[in-house]
């Protein structure tokens, strides 16, 4: 081999060193410009902070409505359950951007009444209740967010899944009155006012402006109690071993003597609540309204 064909392919060998030099380093900067970019982002939104950074971003919104419940347990089957009574809520929604746009954090407190009148004549039994309920739930959304709230769709149909607790106070009308059930012990059991229960259903957000949202909701809450309705059994008492002669008149209200059933303890009660909402979600947005099509702006 001479000299030249020796200094040849070192050149080659040099060149093509060069080259796969010049592409790392053009791979290490564009490597670099991306993490230092998306970190300088980082720090831009750093500087939001406090609720400051809740209104940027939209993350929080605050609730409030009306609709109706209603009970399903020992006393109804199917559409005889269907007496729906006034129900009062609040609540609020924190929305997690990013890690998951599709989901919110719902917590809500509402007071609704329950009644039920029994669908068996001969057991002749019925009750009304004054109930609060508080639950957390994660909200999950059909169409996901980018960035911001404003760019929501119009319509934006979701579900949702919790847990929480609920009071109740079954009461029922005897000679003349309301009388509290829980205290008169109608199935020599004690029980607590407050049981655990899942709230789950589904809804539809309605996009009325920036800030304005419109929700239609309707839900199941599968209780950890048989007694909503003071109702459990299966098999009357023996009156004798009652507390008082008026937790026996309201444990036996048949209107045909030796009856044995009064409840079904392999079933839980529960109840169901449809709703309507009113929300409104904090933002400084100085998005121009154009009536009707906010829900399109990307910015």
């Amino acid at each position: 081999m001479t000299i030249d064909e020796i200094l040849f392919k070192m050149n080659s060998k040099k060149n093509l060193l060069l080259i796969v030099g010049f592409v790392l380093l053009f791979s290490v900067e564009a490597l670099s410009q991306q993490r230092y970019g998306n970190a300088a982002s980082r720090i831009r939104s750093r500087h939001i902070k406090g609720f400051n950074r809740v209104e940027h971003y939209e993350l929080l919104t605050v609730y409030g409505g009306i609709g109706f419940a209603t009970y399903y347990g020992d006393l109804c089957e199917g559409i005889e359950c269907m007496k729906p009574r006034l129900n009062f809520g609040i609540g609020a929604l924190y929305r997690l951007p990013y890690f998951a746009e599709r989901i919110n954090i719902k917590t809500e407190l509402n007071w609704f009444r329950l009644y039920a009148k029994d669908f068996h004549e001969v057991r002749n039994l019925t009750f009304r209740s004054n109930n609060a309920e508080l639950y957390t739930s994660a909200m999950i959304s059909l169409f996901p967010y980018e960035k911001h709230f404003r760019r929501r769709t119009f319509i934006d149909p979701y579900v949702f899944i919790g847990i929480g607790l609920v009071y109740y106070a079954p009461q029922a009308y005897l000679n003349g009155k309301w009388v509290n059930l829980r205290p008169l012990q109608t199935e020599g059991k004690a029980y607590s006012p407050i049981a655990p229960m899942v709230p789950y259903g589904a809804g539809i957000r309605i996009n009325l402006d920036v800030n304005w949202n419109f929700l239609l909701e309707g839900g199941y809450r599968w209780t950890f109690t048989d007694y909503l309705d003071d109702v459990s059994g299966p098999t009357y008492k023996d009156p004798s071993t009652l507390s008082s002669q008026q937790s026996a008149e309201a444990s036996y209200r048949g209107t045909i003597p030796g009856m044995k059933t009064r409840g079904n303890p392999n079933k839980k009660d529960g109840y169901f609540m449809f709703n309507a909402r009113v929300t409104y979600t904090f933002s400084n947005s100085n998005v121009a309204k154009f009536r009707g099509k906010q829900h399109i702006l990307r910015k």
